[in-house]
């Protein structure tokens, strides 16, 4: 990974035309911040290092909320900034479109698990389908009421506190004791209040989960119109090729 000392400009090898030109102005921006470093540019923005590098080579899209922290964060750094925020955003929209190809790897296996994607996604939705990033304040009131809450203060709390370890665990703890539905409610909450890295983190915290888990997972983030989250899921639990 070129980006702890200079940064590497490959684009993720499965970039879309779209996505490269989406990476190409991302780039300019970031570029436009007095530091040089990745480590040090990811430590401003507030995001990790690991996010950066994944929004730096197109391997991944920030959500809308998360592009928008970026681009004040880095306007309140630099001296100018080189692409409007509309324009990016515009960009942002066509490079998420291209979805992750969950038929990728030749094994019957994964191709009968998209399948099963395809059907579930299109069937009647479970309790979590009202949960969204903006539903109304009362379901997120029960949402808080419960373990969904408990772990959704306790990150807060850790980040608060500069806890970096604390949030790792609380989040590798949380994939094992909640359900899908409820670790559904805690991202959409930390989404929704604008602290996404930590709903990255708590959706990744899980990451050696079973194929099956993921795709449950998935469907529910998919459900309640956290799309981009439902591709980080699956992204994640892909196999990584080379680096």
């Amino acid at each position: 990974m070129a980006l702890a000392g200079q940064v590497g400009n490959a684009y993720w090898p499965d970039c879309s035309p779209a996505r490269e030109e989406y990476v190409t102005n991302f780039r300019s921006l970031i570029a436009a911040m007095p530091m040089t470093k990745q480590g040090a540019r990811a430590k401003h923005l507030g995001i990790p290092l690991s996010s950066l590098s994944n929004y730096w080579t197109g391997r991944r899209v920030p959500s809308e909320a998360t592009l928008h922290a970026i681009y004040g964060a880095v306007r309140g750094s630099a001296s100018g900034v080189p692409v409007r925020l509309d324009q990016l955003e515009r960009l942002r929209k066509s490079a998420a479109r291209r979805k992750v190809n969950l038929v990728a790897s030749p094994q019957n296996s994964d191709i009968r698990a998209a399948e099963r994607l395809s059907h579930l996604v299109s069937a009647p939705s479970s309790p979590c389908g009202a949960v969204s990033a903006q539903r109304p304040a009362h379901d997120r009131r029960n949402s808080q009421n419960g373990k969904a809450g408990e772990t959704v203060g306790a990150l807060l709390a850790a980040q608060s506190t500069g806890d970096r370890r604390g949030v790792i665990g609380i989040a590798w703890s949380a994939s094992k004791a909640l359900t899908d539905e409820e670790l559904c409610d805690a991202a959409a909450d930390l989404y929704a209040s604008e602290h996404s890295s930590l709903g990255e983190v708590l959706l990744l915290g899980g990451r050696e989960r079973g194929h099956e888990d993921t795709m449950r997972l998935a469907i529910t983030l998919l459900r309640a119109d956290l799309s981009d989250q439902a591709e980080l899921v699956l992204r994640a639990a892909l196999p990584q090729g080379g680096n």
